[in-house]
């Protein structure tokens, strides 16, 4: 009987919808893609330009007539979370076209716009600074947009409809309650153009060449960790490993906190639950690491803390930077970095995992468990974080989630250990694509089987649609059933 009065209340997705909503954030797509396009040029690569060209041409092909399909009163959620997960899903392959213009195989080139577009920083090619500055570029450029989100973007520069700006951020996981949808993605981008300016104004002096203090910055104001030296930030000197850490730990606090601390409350910023707790796990992770590096790289207390800083924010954050290399640290360093990985940063900025709110939800949850079990019966004990009381379809939200992440990380576990690959480093490298963060236990290589780099990159982009809004995409109930009309 539920089954079935669950499917009668359902409402499924209303292809026009979708299809108008698509169109329009691929018609952003193509404005983005407009900057690569123009860099190629000013590179003297018009091989790769025309490329870019032919990309924005059939976007713009494509989307403006979908784009001036009927606009309806309401967009359902499941319409919302849709069209995020196709827009995640279509860019990638958009992307990979320009980038085989670097003699990658489709593969490798898809591989690399998933990493980049879900800012994770995972890559299969065997000599980075080998490859032309354009395809550099493009790597960084698409983590710097994929990091604030295309919605986020779409709602901030031209989406007027409220209700519509609400569902599509909801469902690239902002959640703007003090103010407009439009306004909540205008201050979030005001925020981002800010951490990106500064950033390279303060990287430059260290770093001394602007353009990879240009791709530097990209990647880490969005946590998304692409270098352009095949050991990430080993051969960066140390005041711009400094400056990257700051950066990439800046990108993983929630953004709009920066708006609220800049034009209302200043020390709202330092008495965020979130930031605490980022903080004290990114502590907390540097000193566990610290005697790890030490003992097994032979490094004295001042280098081991240095380089377990830049680890533990930089798994923490899941920028993926590294400074040493992470195949070769000892077995108990990965496991620490896997357990931090996992969690990741804040909610509404630029990192990945689970997130910190969950963790600390799931902490609630355990100690009001352990509380009933001394209290009286009769006694009523709510679920609060700190002043806010949890309601039921948040604590549910958070165990599913929770739940769904550890069976994605156990099946694709499985499927690489099937390939006899080495479990801890499986693990690790499932748990560091599925939390967006990208470093590698080696595994990631250019000889790694096409469906292992599937199997990646399918984890990359669950990640990053927070698995949900794939799900729906490919639950069959979402496209047939009872529709709405648009009116």
């Amino acid at each position: 009987m539920q089954d079935s009065s669950a499917q009668s209340l359902m409402r499924a997705v209303r292809p026009g919808v979708v299809l108008k909503y698509v169109s329009q954030l691929l018609l952003l797509l193509a404005l983005i893609t407009a900057v690569p396009a123009l860099v190629a040029l000013l590179l003297d690569e018009a091989d790769v330009a025309l490329r870019y060209v032919t990309v924005i041409g059939v976007l713009a092909l494509v989307s403006l007539p979908l784009s001036r399909l009927p606009e309806p009163q309401q967009i359902q959620r499941n319409e919302a979370l849709c069209v995020t997960a196709l827009v995640f899903l279509i860019t990638p392959l958009l992307m990979t076209y320009p980038l085989m213009a670097s003699g990658l195989s489709w593969i490798d080139a898809w591989f690399e716009a998933v990493s980049g577009v879900t800012t994770t920083g995972l890559s299969t090619l065997p000599a980075i600074e080998q490859q032309p500055a354009i395809f550099l570029f493009a790597r960084a450029w698409m983590q710097w947009y994929g990091g604030l989100g295309i919605a986020v973007l779409a709602v901030a520069l031209f989406m007027g409809h409220k209700t519509t700006s609400k569902k599509l951020l909801e469902s690239a996981g902002e959640e703007g309650q003090a103010t407009t949808a439009r306004t909540y993605a205008r201050q979030i981008l005001q925020v981002y153009l800010a951490l990106t300016v500064i950033g390279f104004l303060l990287l430059w002096p260290f770093q001394q060449d602007a353009f990879l203090a240009l791709i530097h910055t990209l990647a880490a104001v969005s946590t998304g960790g692409f270098s352009g030296f095949n050991d990430s930030l080993a051969s960066v000197p140390p005041g711009a490993q400094t400056m990257l850490t700051l950066l990439s730990l800046a990108g993983a606090i929630t953004l709009p906190l920066y708006f609220i601390a800049f034009r209302q409350q200043p020390g709202r910023l330092l008495h965020d639950t979130e930031v605490h707790a980022l903080l004290l796990l990114t502590g907390l992770t540097t000193l566990l690491l610290s005697p790890c590096l030490a003992g097994w790289h032979q490094l004295n207390w001042a280098n081991g803390l240095r380089h377990a800083a830049m680890l533990a924010v930089s798994a923490q954050s899941t920028a993926g930077f590294s400074s040493v290399d992470v195949a070769s640290i000892a077995p108990s360093a990965q496991l620490i970095l896997i357990f931090s990985m996992l969690i990741g940063g804040c909610t509404g900025s630029t990192a990945g995992g689970i997130k910190i709110i969950r963790l600390l939800i799931l902490l609630k949850l355990i100690q009001l468990t352990l509380q009933r079990t001394a209290a009286s019966p009769r006694a009523v004990l709510l679920p609060k974080l700190g002043k806010t009381r949890l309601d039921t379809d948040e604590i549910a939200g958070v165990l599913v989630l929770s739940g769904l992440w550890g069976l994605v990380t156990l099946l694709s576990w499985l499927l690489l250990l099937a390939d006899g690959q080495d479990p801890l480093g499986s693990l690790f490298e499932v748990v560091s694509a599925m939390g967006t963060v990208g470093l590698s236990s080696g595994i990631t290589q250019p000889d790694l089987s096409s469906t292992l780099k599937l199997v990646l990159g399918a984890d990359m982009l669950l990640g990053r649609l927070e698995i949900i809004a794939l799900l729906v995409l490919l639950y069959p109930p979402s496209w047939f059933g009872r529709r709405r009309s648009h009116s």
